[in-house]
Formats: structure tokens, C-alpha cells, sequence
């Protein structure tokens, strides 16, 4: 059995070492922070656990977060107390002796639900959880329902999660005293808030915060960057619910006290959330197929490939930023979490086209059951439509299967930059998995003809 590469926090680092790109997260502390982080979690959950099981009124939203997750990210998941783990096990099955389980009474209780399972540390390693993918479903908490209140749901979550990011990469570049690579960085969160319109344009009503941003990269010493970029930072979190920024502060849960794992959860994060909608747009591209709508699913598709030609370039850009060293050190901890999980993505894929021979592989999880594809059910009824309506929306699958293509390229790249041609995670082939992956359209058929 191989030794595993070293977490960020573990007792070899000292601990005035480097702190942001290829060093610790700036909130690790010392040794005695992060045994009073210990102590301050573990009496706040005793606490919180007798009150839960008393007769008192709702408590889940005054589960005590704060100090969970302050100590989780001093010490890293890797190496959590036994003892605080087995706190949280116990809370959430006094909870469900006592019959107080509720998940879905309130957005605080669904909360709490979905959140707790992610700190248990014994469990196989998987991208979903790695990821804190599912508490993000709290951002469609109090939406009506409709595709319009989804996409502004979704658009506010992107922006806080983009907002959170360039804040703790701001931090990182005042602490970092100069450091070259984080000023990249940084300058690279800043960039992609900057053009936060093009793939979450529901986000904020007034752009104004986001001009402030773009015109201060502008400039020839940039000095105003951090000021404009933490307005729009605070303007963003005003358009978000209390729920909804609470799930996204529980959510980063790294392994290691390295600060480019911080980066790496919430890059992922915002990927997922355009894989989601880039499904949605598809499923509600066949559903307007399906019915003689072609004008219709030809305009969904175009604003989601808009997305992607927005989103892929600058948040790569971020995500190129990570040193090999560190990425080595972050995937021997999260060994079987792989991108190749990823829900939504396989549903991109899925809901496209029927792809012949494709088999089902244990690590991707469930396939979907779907009555018919946008390829096929483009197929089936373009023959009854104008060859305008059928050309345009022909030209919408080609524009969005590039884009699509496009984006796992520069996956590709960004991949044979970090980690080369060493085996990849999910028990993939690596790089080169991904090269081939890319040649792989939405829309075999189109592609072919």
C-alpha cells in the first residue's frame, strides 16, 4: 500500500510557509488555532445536539456551521477529529430516533439534511459529494417553478459562487505580499467576474458593478481592481437569499489546507452549475421539438451555447492556474471522485443524441431514461417544418455542439498542463480520455452528414 502525499496541514508543514497558489489556505492558523477550532466545534455541536432532541423549537437553522466548517478548513476532511465526526454522526441519528427529521419543513431543515452527510469522512470518495453538489438545489428553494425563475435561480447561484471565489483570491493576492502566481490568479477571478453577464446574465439587475470591474482592468496599473471588485462582490451577495449563501459557505469542504483545493471545489462548482443548464436547455429544446416548436428550441439552445462560449474561457483560465504539485497532492485524497461523475454532464450527453455501443460504466452512476432525444426527435419532424425554422434550429445544435466540443478541448489542454499523461481519476485513461472524449458531438448524425 503506497503512503499518500502529505495534506496541507499535516504536522511536517511549517507554519509560516507560503500561503495562496502552492500553499495553505490563509485561514489554516497555527497549531493552537486549529486545536481551539477543534474545541469550539465540538462543544457547539454537544450544544446543539441536547437542544435538538429537547421539545424546543425549530433549531435546524441554528445548527452551529460557522465552527464546523472553520475547523474543517484548518485542518482539512483528510484529517478531521474522529471524535467531531462522530458528533456529527450522532446528531443526525438522534435526530432521526427522535422523529424530528423533516427535510423538506424548511429550506433550513433541507439544508441541514443534505449538508451533513458531506463531513462524514469514512465513506468512498465521490465527485458528487467532493463537490457539495447537491446542497446547491437549495438555490431553487423559493422559485415558482418556472423555467424563468430557474434561470434566475441559477444565475444568482453562479454569481455567488464567482463572488466567492474572487473574494477569497483578493484576500490571497493582499496576503500573498505580490506573489506572482497569485497575482495571476487573482487577476484571473477577476476577469471572469468581470464578464459574469455573458454566462449569468439574470445575476444582477444593474451592471453597473460589473462596468466598475471591467473598466478598472483597464486601466494601466489596475490599482482599483480589488475596491470595484469587492463592490460587485457585495453586490452580488445582496441579490441572494440568507439560504442560499449559508449552503454556498457549508459547501467547500476541501481535503487538504491547501489553498489551490479551495479554488479547485469552487471552479467545479461553477462548472456543474453550467452543465445544468446547458441539460435543462436541451430538455426544454425537445420538449418544444416534440411540439412543432423549432423557433423555440432553436432560441434556447443559442443562449445556451452562449453560455458556454461565455463561461469556458475565463473560468479555465482560473483553473489553469493550478500548480502540478499541488493538484498531485489534492487527487491521492480524493481518489475516485473524477469530473466523469459529473450528473449533469452525463445528461448533456444524454438527453443529445443516442449513442450506439456506449457502455454503462459503474462509476457514472445511473443512466437516464428518457422517451427520445433532441437528435432523434429533431430528426423524426423536421420534414414537416419550413426549411427555415429547420435549418436555424439545425444551425443552433451545430453552434452548440461545437461550443460543447470546444469546452472539453480546452479541458483537455488544461489537463495535459496540470497533471500530463499520468492515469486519470474515475479510472479513466487521463488526457488521453479526455482528447478522445472531445471528438465526441452532441449530435452524431448532424456531425456525420
Amino acid at each position: 500500500m503506497t503512503e499518500k502525499a502529505s495534506v496541507g496541514g499535516s504536522a511536517e508543514h511549517h507554519e509560516d510557509e507560503l500561503r495562496g497558489v502552492g500553499g495553505t489556505a490563509l485561514g489554516r492558523g497555527t497549531r493552537l488555532d486549529r486545536a481551539r477550532a477543534l474545541r469550539e466545534a465540538v462543544e457547539a455541536v454537544t450544544a446543539w445536539s441536547h437542544e435538538a432532541l429537547g421539545d424546543g423549537p425549530e433549531v435546524f437553522g441554528r445548527f452551529p456551521y460557522r465552527e464546523v466548517v472553520d475547523y474543517y478548513q484548518k485542518v482539512g476532511k483528510a484529517e478531521v477529529s474522529h471524535e467531531l465526526v462522530a458528533l456529527l454522526r450522532g446528531a443526525r441519528l438522534g435526530i432521526e430516533c427522535s422523529g424530528r427529521a423533516r427535510p423538506w419543513s424548511s429550506p433550513d431543515a433541507w439544508l441541514f439534511d443534505a449538508w451533513l452527510p458531506l463531513t462524514f469522512t469514512d465513506r468512498p470518495m465521490n465527485y458528487v459529494s467532493y463537490a457539495g453538489n447537491d446542497v446547491m438545489a437549495i438555490a431553487h428553494w423559493d422559485t415558482d417553478g418556472t423555467p424563468a425563475a430557474a434561470e434566475r435561480a441559477d444565475d444568482v447561484l453562479t454569481a455567488v459562487l464567482i463572488a466567492d471565489l474572487v473574494e477569497r483570491e483578493t484576500t490571497a493576492l493582499e496576503q500573498a505580499g505580490g506573489h506572482a502566481a497569485q497575482r495571476t490568479r487573482t487577476t484571473a477571478a477577476w476577469q471572469a467576474l468581470a464578464r459574469l453577464a455573458d454566462y449569468a446574465p439574470l445575476a444582477l439587475a444593474d451592471p453597473a458593478p460589473l462596468d466598475a470591474v471591467r473598466a478598472a482592468l483597464g486601466e494601466s496599473e489596475a490599482d482599483g481592481v480589488p475596491e470595484a471588485a469587492r463592490a460587485a462582490v457585495t453586490a452580488i451577495r445582496a441579490q441572494a437569499t440568507p439560504a442560499l449563501l449559508r449552503a454556498v459557505e457549508v459547501s467547500l469542504l476541501p481535503v487538504t489546507t491547501l489553498h489551490d483545493e479551495q479554488m479547485f471545489i469552487r471552479s467545479i462548482q461553477l462548472f456543474e452549475r453550467l452543465f445544468a443548464r446547458v441539460a435543462r436547455s436541451l430538455t426544454s429544446a425537445t420538449e418544444a421539438v416534440r411540439a412543432d416548436r423549432p423557433a423555440d428550441a432553436a432560441a434556447v439552445l443559442e443562449q445556451a451555447a452562449g453560455w458556454l462560449s461565455g463561461a469556458t474561457g475565463p473560468l479555465y483560465r482560473v483553473l489553469t492556474t493550478m500548480p502540478p504539485e499541488s493538484f498531485a497532492v489534492i487527487r491521492d485524497h480524493t481518489h475516485g471522485a473524477s469530473a466523469i461523475q459529473s450528473r449533469p454532464y452525463q445528461l448533456v450527453e444524454t438527453v443529445s443524441a443516442k449513442r450506439e455501443g456506449e457502455a454503462h460504466r459503474p462509476e457514472k452512476g445511473p443512466l437516464f431514461a428518457l422517451d427520445t432525444t433532441l437528435q432523434e426527435a429533431f430528426l423524426a419532424r423536421a420534414g414537416g417544418w419550413s426549411s427555415e425554422d429547420a435549418r436555424r434550429l439545425e444551425d443552433a445544435m451545430r453552434g452548440l455542439d461545437a461550443n460543447w466540443r470546444g469546452m472539453k478541448r480546452t479541458h483537455w489542454g488544461v489537463t495535459m498542463k496540470i497533471i500530463g499523461k499520468v492515469p486519470g481519476t474515475g479510472g479513466t485513461a487521463g488526457a488521453d480520455y479526455l482528447k478522445a472524449a472531445a471528438n465526441v458531438g452532441l449530435f452524431p448524425q448532424l456531425t456525420a452528414a
